[in-house]
């Protein structure tokens, strides 16, 4: 992903995270779907990289990406809804 801002990593991360919300409610009424599974497998993937690259590059995400390698460091920065981006 390479040059990609801060607010737009953040912003590709909502847009996946909302393909697969949307994609989910099709696979409660469609499971049987295979191309529909595939897309889903994807987008997950995708979302996932996203995410390991935004925690890598600006921080943790959710408390689930925090390192407690150096103790509890979520509170440590602003958070990416107080201004952070």
């Amino acid at each position: 992903m390479g040059a990609i801002s801060q607010s737009q990593l953040l912003e590709y991360i909502n847009a996946l995270s909302l393909a697969m919300v949307d994609t989910a409610e099709f696979l409660d009424t469609h499971p049987d779907d295979s191309e529909a599974l595939a897309y889903y497998e994807h987008t997950k993937m995708l979302f996932y990289q996203a995410r390991k690259e935004y925690t890598m590059r600006f921080g943790p995400l959710t408390k689930g990406d925090v390192n407690t390698k150096n103790g509890w460091t979520w509170v440590n920065d602003p958070w990416p809804w107080e201004g952070r981006c």
